[in-house]
C-alpha cells in the first residue's frame, strides 16, 4: 500500500530494535490510547508483526517513500468479519515526523485496505481528549465522534476523556470521491 509520502510495509530486520527503543519516549507513550503495562522487548514486537495466520489483527510499518525510513507503525485490530468492523491504532514516535501529513496518509492507506480489500463496513478508533492534533486529523479524514469515555485517562495529575470515533465505508467513499473531484478541479 503506497501513497505519495509514505507506504505501509512488513516488519524488516532492525525494526523491532527501533520499536523497543522508541517505547521509552515518554512524550510518545502519552499519546498511545491503550495502556502499555509492560515494555515490549524485541521478541514481542516480532511476534506481534509476524502473526500472519490471524484474520483479526493486521500490523504494518510506516515508511517514507523517498528513502524507506521507518517512521512508525499502524494496525487494524479486532477485525470481526461477521459484523465487518475493526479498530485502527497508529504510532509515529519521533516528533520531527509528526505534523507533516504522514499519519494522515498512513490512515488513508489503511482505510483503503480495510474497506476495499477486507470489505469492512466500519472502522473505529479511540483517542485521548488532550490529543488535539490527533482529534483534528481524525475529523479531517471523516471520522465521526460516537462516544466519550469520561475521565478514563490519567495524565500529569489530571483526568481526561477518551473519545471514540467511527467511520463507515459509505462515509469514506463520499469523502474519497470528493477528494478526487477536488484534485480533478485543481488540474482543470
Amino acid at each position: 500500500m503506497r501513497g505519495k509520502e509514505v507506504y505501509l510495509a512488513e516488519l524488516r530486520a532492525g525494526d523491532s530494535e527501533l520499536f523497543a527503543q522508541w517505547q521509552w519516549d515518554e512524550a510518545f507513550m502519552q499519546g498511545i490510547s491503550e495502556d502499555v503495562f509492560h515494555p515490549f522487548n524485541i521478541d514481542d514486537w516480532e511476534k506481534m508483526f509476524s502473526d500472519t495466520m490471524s484474520n483479526e489483527d493486521f500490523y504494518f510499518t510506516i515508511r517514507r517513500t523517498m528513502n524507506d525510513q521507518l517512521i512508525g507503525f499502524i494496525s487494524l485490530t479486532n477485525v470481526y468479519f461477521k459484523n465487518r468492523h475493526g479498530a485502527i491504532g497508529i504510532g509515529i514516535p519521533h516528533a520531527e515526523n509528526r505534523g507533516k501529513g504522514y499519519g494522515t496518509e498512513a490512515i488513508e492507506l489503511l482505510l483503503a485496505f480495510a474497506f476495499d480489500h477486507l470489505g469492512l463496513h466500519k472502522v473505529r478508533l479511540s483517542v485521548h481528549g488532550f490529543n488535539q492534533k490527533a482529534l483534528n486529523v481524525y475529523k479531517k479524514i471523516g471520522f465521526v465522534q460516537e462516544g466519550v469515555n469520561r475521565e478514563s485517562v490519567y495524565k500529569s495529575g489530571k483526568w481526561y476523556d477518551q473519545i471514540d470515533f467511527g467511520l463507515l465505508q459509505t462515509e469514506w467513499r463520499i469523502n474519497e470521491n470528493n477528494k478526487i473531484r477536488r484534485f480533478e478541479r485543481d488540474l482543470g
